[in-house]
């Protein structure tokens, strides 16, 4: 069994979670090392309760690989995990991060230029119609758009995204054996032809109610912006807003009508100092805020950074810098940094050295 397959595995066992297997990886050393760990080591390890340590003490793994691989081939899957090299930079080393997923469709968009549009299920022709309009608009733009694939507001921005001839993400709270919501079997199937669906769920992981609000920080993660078209007091739209905060992140809000419930959530943002978007370009004029010639003449490209990068980028140059001289020069404290420099080598504009020393890349 390799190190990848170990992921694979763990990813799938009850009551485990990506934050705790990330640090039982840690503990024993390699994925493996947990596979490998006794019972009594589980148990004394502090990290898992006594039915989590008989869980993946227990589990089936053999047949478990051998069944997911089976399905992952009838279905199209390519899976990635923490231990693979191209596994996306935006999803690696924040506190939740997911240690597994399967995509169906195109790995390299996971590393594109990407925005967020997210709201209510239950949304208005108003949402619905803006939803398109601004998935349209950043598509057209060159951005990919990234969303959870369930109805009103994320199907809208799907199908804008595609009908632009666009790049979209789909997002799912679910295993690939399921299709949730079952009217979006087409939708899901377009984008993995345009795009990508991707889910951290183990294929036969049903959808379940829990497990949706635990996609959205993946949603948030793969992008450089958020924006809440339209969100009731309660929807998951709100936790995929808040988790972009936490990643530091911008988060747009469109306004809506003050006596649309399904609104009163996303009105409140505003309230509460999210950044107002009443058109597309609103979003996109702030993201492209840094946006830096490349100095290649075949291939003109721009990089494109958020506030927080435009930050750092300057004091990131040809020549190596400490992880904690960056602290000194950008005022950003050492967890915030860590993010903002992931997003940049996620943007080819920098890379990492051995020893938290960063460079800025030939081409940027």
């Amino acid at each position: 069994m390799t190190e990848q397959e170990a992921l694979v595995v763990l990813n799938a066992v009850p009551e485990l979670g990506a934050i705790r297997i990330r640090k039982l990886r840690a503990y024993f050393g390699s994925a493996l090392g947990v596979l490998r760990a006794s019972l009594d080591e589980l148990r004394v390890c502090g990290l898992t309760s006594l039915t989590t340590a008989e869980n993946i003490f227990h589990f089936s793994k053999d047949k478990f690989l051998q069944d997911e691989y089976n399905l992952m081939r009838h279905k199209g899957l390519i899976v990635l995990t923490a231990a693979d090299e191209n596994f996306p930079c935006s999803l690696r080393n924040f506190e939740d991060s997911p240690v597994v997923l399967y995509i169906k469709g195109e790995i390299d968009c996971l590393c594109q230029m990407s925005v967020a549009l997210v709201g209510s299920r239950a949304a208005s022709f108003y949402g619905c119609k803006s939803a398109k309009s601004f998935a349209r608009a950043f598509v057209q733009a060159g951005m990919t758009v990234v969303s959870g694939l369930a109805r009103g507001i994320d199907t809208a921005a799907h199908r804008g995204s595609l009908e632009a001839g666009g790049k979209t993400i789909a997002v799912t709270g679910c295993g690939f054996n399921y299709m949730y919501p079952k009217e979006n079997l087409s939708l899901m199937e377009a984008i993995s032809q345009n795009g990508a669906v991707i889910s951290e769920f183990a294929c036969s992981m049903p959808p379940l109610k829990q497990n949706f609000p635990w996609r959205n920080r993946i949603i948030s993660a793969l992008s450089l912006a958020t924006v809440v078209i339209e969100a009731g007091p309660r929807s998951g739209a709100l936790i995929t807003a808040d988790y972009a905060l936490s990643q530091n992140k911008d988060v747009f809000v469109l306004p809506s009508n003050i006596d649309n419930e399904t609104a009163l959530g996303s009105n409140r943002l505003i309230q509460d100092g999210a950044r107002v978007a009443l058109n597309p370009e609103d979003v996109l004029s702030q993201v492209k805020k840094g946006y830096i010639p490349s100095h290649s003449n075949d291939n003109p490209e721009v990089l494109l950074l958020s506030d927080e990068q435009a930050k750092v980028y300057p004091h990131i140059t040809f020549q190596p810098v400490h992880l904690d001289e960056l602290v000194r020069q950008s005022g950003f404290n050492i967890s915030s940094l860590m993010n903002i420099t992931l997003s940049l080598e996620l943007k080819h504009a920098i890379r990492q050295l051995p020893g938290q020393y960063y460079v800025r890349n030939e081409h940027a």
